[in-house]
């Protein structure tokens, strides 16, 4: 198990993919980070944009849900060039 991380300004108990926007940066998907910083800046970044309060969302993933194929899916254990390559290609 892996502790994962959304911040938004609502407070999301179950993910539900079919309440995603379309145009997120990478499509439409729910987004993710290891990072608790980062995804607490998400949340304020959110707050400060759309109103609301922050709010870090916590979650724990199997990891083993990746071995199915039913998840299109990315890791990158750090941040490094080929992070960088794909977030600018796209």
């Amino acid at each position: 198990m892996i502790k994962l991380y959304h911040g938004s300004t609502v407070d999301i108990k179950e993910i539900d993919l079919s309440k995603s926007r379309p145009n997120k940066d990478f499509g439409k998907g729910f987004y993710l980070s290891a990072d608790k910083e980062q995804a607490w800046r998400m949340g304020e970044f959110k707050s400060r944009t759309e109103g609301g309060r922050p709010i870090l969302n916590t979650y724990l993933f199997d990891e083993e849900l990746l071995n199915t194929n039913q998840l299109k899916y990315l890791i990158f254990s750090e941040y490094s060039k080929e992070w960088a390559e794909f977030v600018f290609l796209y």
